[in-house]
Order: structure tokens, then C-alpha cells, then sequence
């Protein structure tokens, strides 16, 4: 046999170009950390959002109080307004005639039912004051902190805004220039 003829054929393969399975891995990790990261912002913005939803309604709240103070002047005059901190009973007469201080009632009775119904733990106090910018809300106790010492209406609106009944919590307040015996 002549081996000359024979010729040695050696095979090259290329180098692998395809990914292992730790480069795989890795890949996956990396990414499930930004898919984490991104979750967290949308969280973040949507209690952003709630909180900022809660803080309207009672900034709207507080502007309802002060209307129905305006709107019943001769009530806020006679002192049916000066300490309102619970909601007590409907005196049903919206649909006949009632009196001022029935209205009054009436207003106490809507205003402090929707405080609860639209803010979580809600509650408000509309209150003769002159410091009107006190009272403070702890483990959902609200102290308004209302001296009755002056002719300034303030209305305090307190809120849980992270449900946790041993933080302190949130609070707006409002003043209302409506001296006794001006209409």
C-alpha cells in the first residue's frame, strides 16, 4: 500500500459561538432585577397617586364645610357651628322646612358622614379657634385642639393615609374669616 495517496484529514471546528448556561444565568438575573426595579416604581407611583387622590378629597371637604358655613351664615352667627366634631344625628327635615339650627344639623350630620366615607379613618372638626393651625391625629385619635377663643372658623380634616393605626396622621386645615354678626 502506498502511503502516499493517504492523507491525513484533520478536522477544525470553529470555536463555539453560542451562549452557555451560566451566561444564560446571568442574563436572567439581570433582568429579573430590572423587571423588580420597575415593579417598585409602579408601586410607588400608584400610593403616590392614592395619596394624592386623599389629600384632594379633603381639601374638597374642607371647601364643602366652609360653604355650608357661608351658606348658613345666620347659623354660624347663633353658634351652631362653633364646635362640630361628630356627626350626631339627621334631623330629616332637608325635604319640609327646617330651622337654621336644624340646618346646621343637617350639614354636621352630611359633612362628618362623608368625611368617613371618602378618606380612610376619616375625621373632621369645624371649630372656633384662634390657633388655627394645631391639632394633631396619633393612633386615630384626633385631638383638633380647639379653643373656642376667637371669631375664626377653622376646619380640621385628619386621615389614616397608610392604614396603620400607630402612625401619626395626616392632616389639613383650613381657616374661615366669617366674623359674628356679618352675614
Amino acid at each position: 500500500m502506498n502511503n502516499k495517496h493517504l492523507k491525513t484529514v484533520v478536522t477544525h471546528y470553529p470555536k463555539a459561538s453560542g451562549l452557555t448556561l451560566m451566561e444564560v444565568l446571568a442574563s436572567v438575573i439581570i433582568l429579573s432585577i430590572g423587571l423588580l426595579g420597575v415593579a417598585s416604581l409602579q408601586f410607588n407611583s400608584l400610593r403616590g397617586n392614592q395619596n394624592a387622590m386623599e389629600a384632594s378629597a379633603a381639601i374638597a371637604l374642607a371647601a364643602e364645610a366652609a360653604d355650608r358655613i357661608r351658606a348658613n351664615s345666620k347659623g354660624a352667627n347663633d353658634g351652631d357651628y362653633d364646635f362640630i366634631d361628630v356627626a350626631g344625628t339627621d334631623p330629616g327635615c332637608i325635604n319640609t322646612l327646617c330651622s337654621v339650627a336644624e340646618v346646621a344639623q343637617t350639614d354636621a350630620y352630611e359633612w362628618i358622614t362623608r368625611l368617613g366615607n371618602l378618606l380612610p379613618n376619616g375625621e373632621g372638626v369645624i371649630c372656633r379657634d384662634s390657633t388655627p393651625m394645631d391639632g394633631v391625629g396619633v393612633n386615630n385619635n384626633v385631638d383638633p385642639m380647639c379653643d373656642g377663643a376667637s371669631d375664626i372658623f377653622a376646619i380640621k380634616v385628619f386621615w389614616d393615609h397608610d392604614k396603620d393605626p400607630n402612625t401619626t396622621m395626616i392632616s389639613y386645615r383650613t381657616v374661615l374669616l366669617l366674623p359674628r354678626g356679618k352675614p
